[in-house]
């Protein structure tokens, strides 16, 4: 009989090397599918949230004022008085935020400045001469915030600029002028002075995945009287859009990260009604805050009667942030803390303030740099 070709040792065979072919190839699409899997796993995209418009240059009009008989550069962004407000407005074509919390300044924390209500005609605030301060950054006793004081020259014979408040004081002693104490307290940082000014950024090129620092400043055209300053988008109490620039801070460490002036000053804001909360956040999801994370929220928006542009920073911290979401206004964060899914702790040991003027959006798209 004819033996057939699946018969003998030649069927084995078959069976053997059909059992080792279905091994390998099962072998290659399991390794196939690990690999497909390890590359899915590496590739997953990290949780982000990024803001369109984060980061905006805005050109903000310069002031001029004298301090120790030099010439020093400031913007004027808030007033604890609102007629004040409303005349810097008109003065600078810049919205000027009214802040009734300014008032409560303490006395120590306070900056002088003086503005002159009558004699030589010029560009100050009642349209005579510039106004003098008392201090500029690296001065022990300088703050943004500054006590506004009016001069008025008594006899039309003595009037002559002055430029420095020992010359002031000098006029007061002899006569030649009064000081009168207003109560009003503005916010003018100070942008360029006698040997120094607020660091200046390399990369000029400011897009939504622009870097927080290590400055704030694009550029200072004192000739033009424009400061150039990136404002960064978070939210207020209600979720509604902000967008606030970054002038000054303490402690040290931290104003030197943002790339601005640091004002030992403001720490001694901290436990009064000036100091408002800002919650930044510490980890969760990725985005365009300052450390990184979503964007921050602020408990006043610049229109509030708690508003203040001083801000004392506290850290948002989730327990578990894989389980990050967006949280855009204060309830929010008060649920989250309430349910124990983060924890909020004074940054810097309590003792860490900026100065933080907030804007509308109507603001920023009106003084959007053109260049």
């Amino acid at each position: 009989m004819t033996k057939s070709y699946f018969q003998g040792t030649n069927f084995k065979s078959v069976i053997l090397t059909s059992s080792i072919l279905v091994v390998i190839i099962a072998t290659s699409l399991l390794l196939t599918m690990n690999q497909g899997m390890a590359k899915a796993e590496q590739a997953a995209p990290v949780s982000v949230f990024k803001l369109a418009r984060a980061s905006i240059p805005i050109d903000i009009p310069l002031a001029k004022g004298y301090e120790n008989g030099d010439e020093i550069f400031f913007i004027a962004t808030d007033a604890s008085d609102e007629k004040i407000a409303q005349q810097a407005t008109k003065l600078l074509g810049f919205k000027v935020n009214f802040s009734p919390l300014l008032s409560q300044t303490p006395e120590s924390a306070l900056s002088q400045a003086y503005a002159f209500t009558n004699g030589v005609p010029g560009k100050g605030p009642f349209g005579f001469q510039i106004p003098v301060l008392s201090a500029k950054p690296g001065d022990p006793g300088y703050s943004p915030l500054l006590q506004v004081n009016t001069v008025t020259w008594k006899n039309s014979s003595s009037v002559k600029e002055l430029k420095s408040v020992q010359e002031i004081m000098d006029g007061e002693k002899n006569g030649s002028l009064t000081i009168n104490k207003t109560g009003i307290v503005v916010n003018h940082p100070a942008i360029k002075w006698q040997g120094g000014e607020m660091k200046i950024r390399d990369d000029k090129n400011i897009t939504d995945d622009s870097t927080y620092g290590p400055a704030q400043v694009l550029k200072i055209d004192t000739n033009k009287m424009l400061v150039t300053m990136v404002a960064h988008r978070g939210f207020g109490p209600d979720g509604r859009t902000i967008y606030y620039i970054v002038a000054d801070a303490t402690p040290e460490m931290p104003a030197t990260m943002m790339g601005v002036t640091s004002v030992p000053f403001d720490e001694k804001l901290v436990g009064t009604p000036v100091a408002v909360d800002l919650f930044q956040f510490k980890n969760g999801i990725n985005g365009t805050g300052p450390m990184g994370f979503q964007a921050g929220i602020g408990a006043a928006n610049p229109t509030d009667k708690n508003y203040s542009p001083m801000w004392k920073i506290s850290f948002n911290e989730w327990k578990d942030p894989s389980k990050a979401t967006i949280l855009e206004n204060l309830d929010d964060v008060v649920a989250m803390q309430k349910s124990g899914m983060i924890t909020i702790t004074p940054a810097m040991g309590g003792k860490h303030v900026v100065n933080c003027p907030f804007f509308d959006q109507s603001t920023i798209v009106e003084h959007m740099s053109k260049t």
